[in-house]
């Protein structure tokens, strides 16, 4: 198609002229003087086990230009393209941690609880949607509107329900536009505008024949959201609330023919969601990132509603209880049927297939890889019917003693019951990963929180990699296969960790954390001597340290930490990169989380040295041969990360 041929050219030249302005000052006398500090990056990760570098971070938080701040942020937006991909390409990173793409309720602006089959409307860039080489579909007074209006323009916080109601607006004028075009195309007098709307046309009709099926009950859903009011089918009178279940096909096809414009306009949005996807996707690809995809543990209401025979009717997921939370966390998430996972001959059964279904579609948009969010949900599932404190409660597979659920438990006492409650990852997932390009080692399983000894079996058995999180593991406990962090988008901020350590838990937690800090910064062969040294040199001391020295000696070494452990994959939350104290998303509340975002001038709050500090460190640490043998890339960190300290006003030098 001409007009993105040409877009394709375009932002292929655009990235090539970005990488050129990288390039830093030529230096004869040290090769790695001449590369740029990404270059650098990149060489050391590849000498400390060919590991990754990558930024967590969710769509709703990334930065817009102010001029183009209507409520949320996308990565796939132009913003984003023009202040995202080159900062990543310039400090090294090669993947990020994207949050679940798919269209959320109404009122809630969680990723965790959306439909993986359905695009969220927010990651459309709107402001494409007004130039003529896209059919000129958003009227621009509209769009001007809508940025003019943000409250939240500029802040560090988005506004998702400014956002949900703009992109609602925008949206409708959108379809409007492109009826209206699409049926008078002789009205158009631009000629790119007319080739365009002529190519969406035909690209509208082709994923009709291809989505339409798949789509067609969550469409539905839209319609009767709106026609009751209401986003939640159980309050929905019963003919329509068991629409699919099962399914309705008089009454279905009444509402169709009531309500074809409003079905064709749900699909249509869909499709400039992919589009806007795959648009900004080229151009990560072209820098040398990929995403990793993030498969939620949750289902979508829209998802139970038209699948109600994949799920059990009675039983909701959560977590149990334990010391930090004796109440356990009821989250109400629907539980899938386990004795139709699989049918009698080995099959995949309807609960079976709708999972594979799933898995596959979030592994073959994320080339990079795909987060399983709360991997014991898969593994063998806390449920409950009201509480998760009942006693009717507990792990959906193991719990042959409680009268209402041990027709569905795995015997304990079994020889090959950790084969058995390795099924569904076994059989489902990992297939339906592989069969989107996906392997193994592309699969990130959320391991945080309780989890069972025989769910620890499974991993171990399958050979999939968890999460260290350095706020709570000694990151030398990883393996190869494990991603390291120091923290994910439901901890508390690096910085808050650090200053709690210091501050109300006193001297005697802060050392504490200090000496392993100290060792995993070291090489491996360092005497007791070296370590007690710099222990000494750096542990809680008033009188020896300012608090903000001590503060900034152990989080640099963190951070170096992340790299001498043997885990491939290091993955730093987008707030602990900068520093920040504010948190994103605190578990367990309902206001105030999934709105922090990147302002659009943050790479002026971002002091690199730290990280560039880290990684020169930890090729340090390695044996003494690799050391002599990359001395010159150790030098050229090293002045970069002098550079950086210099410029951003930091004196300390913690280093080796």
């Amino acid at each position: 198609m001409l007009i993105r041929a040409i877009e394709t050219n375009f932002y292929k030249n655009k990235l090539e002229g970005r990488t050129l302005n990288f390039a830093a000052a030529k230096n004869t006398s040290n090769p790695y003087m001449q590369e740029s500090v990404g270059e650098n990056i990149k060489d050391a990760l590849q000498v400390l086990g060919d590991k990754k570098l990558e930024l967590i971070i969710h769509n709703a938080s990334a930065p817009s230009l102010l001029s183009k701040d209507v409520g949320v942020g996308s990565l796939y937006s132009e913003s984003s393209r023009d202040l995202l991909v080159p900062f990543l390409t310039k400090y090294g990173f090669s993947g990020i941690q994207v949050d679940p793409e798919g269209m959320r309720p109404a009122h809630d602006a969680s990723p965790y609880v959306s439909n993986s089959f359905v695009y969220n409307p927010l990651i459309i860039d709107l402001d494409d949607l007004t130039v003529p080489a896209n059919g000129a579909l958003l009227d621009k007074n509209v769009y001007k509107s809508i940025v003019r209006l943000n409250p939240s323009k500029g802040k560090d916080n988005g506004d998702y329900e400014h956002a949900r109601d703009s992109f609602d607006l925008a949206l409708t004028n959108v379809w409007k536009n492109f009826k209206a075009k699409k049926a008078n195309p002789d009205l158009i007098t631009d000629p790119v505008e007319q080739i365009a709307i002529e190519q969406l046309s035909e690209e509208f009709d082709e994923y009709l024949a291809e989505n339409s099926a798949m789509l067609e009950p969550y469409a539905i859903y839209s319609v009767l959201s709106d026609k009751f009011n209401n986003d939640y089918y159980k309050n929905w009178p019963s003919e329509f609330a068991n629409l699919y279940n099962p399914r309705n096909n008089d009454l279905i096809n009444s509402i169709k023919s009531q309500h074809q414009d409003e079905i064709d306009r749900f699909m249509f949005i869909d499709m400039l969601a992919k589009n806007a996807r795959e648009k900004g996707l080229l151009e990560y690809s072209e820098a040398g990132i990929k995403t990793e995809g993030d498969n939620p543990v949750a289902f979508s209401n829209q998802e139970v509603w038209a699948h109600q025979n994949a799920f059990l009717k009675d039983y909701k997921m959560g977590c149990p209880p334990d010391n930090t939370n004796p109440q356990g966390q009821a989250w109400g998430f629907a539980v899938l049927n386990p004795q139709l996972l699989f049918a009698p001959d080995g099959s995949l059964g309807v609960s079976g297939q709708f999972l594979y279904n799933k898995c596959k579609k979030l592994a073959h948009d994320n080339q990079g890889g795909i987060r399983i969010d709360h991997i014991v949900g898969l593994i063998d599932p806390y449920v409950y019917k009201n509480s998760p404190v009942e006693p009717t409660a507990g792990r959906l597979f193991s719990s042959e003693h409680n009268p209402d659920l041990r027709k569905f438990a795995i015997p304990r006492g079994r020889h090959d019951s950790i084969e058995r409650f390795s099924a569904i990852l076994e059989k489902i997932v990992i297939p339906a990963c592989k069969d989107a390009g996906l392997t193994k080692d592309d699969i990130i399983c959320e391991n945080l929180g309780s989890m069972p000894d025989y769910a620890w079996g499974v991993l171990n058995r399958l050979g999939l990699g968890g999460m260290i999180v350095t706020q709570y593991h000694n990151g030398m406990s990883a393996s190869h296969k494990d991603t390291i962090m120091l923290g994910s988008h439901d901890t508390p901020p690096f910085k808050t960790y650090v200053d709690n350590l210091y501050g109300p838990y006193g001297k005697d937690e802060f050392n504490h954390a200090l000496w392993p800090a100290v060792e995993n910064s070291l090489p491996r062969n360092a005497s007791h001597n070296e370590k007690q040294a710099k222990f000494d040199k750096y542990r809680f001391d008033m009188n020896r340290h300012k608090p903000e020295d001590n503060k900034h000696a152990f989080t640099q070494m963190k951070f170096t930490e992340l790299f001498t452990s043997p885990a491939q994959r290091v993955q730093i939350f987008w707030a602990d990169l900068l520093g920040s104290d504010k948190r994103y998303n605190s578990p367990g509340t309902t206001t105030g989380n999934w709105t922090l975002r990147l302002s659009s001038d943050f790479e002026k709050q971002f002091d690199p040295s730290m990280l560039i500090q880290s990684i020169s460190d930890a090729l340090k640490a390695q044996d003494a041969k690799t050391v002599k043998e990359n001395q010159q890339l150790i030098d050229a960190l090293d002045k970069k990360a002098q550079e950086a300290r210099e410029q951003n006003g930091n004196k300390l030098n913690i280093n080796g």
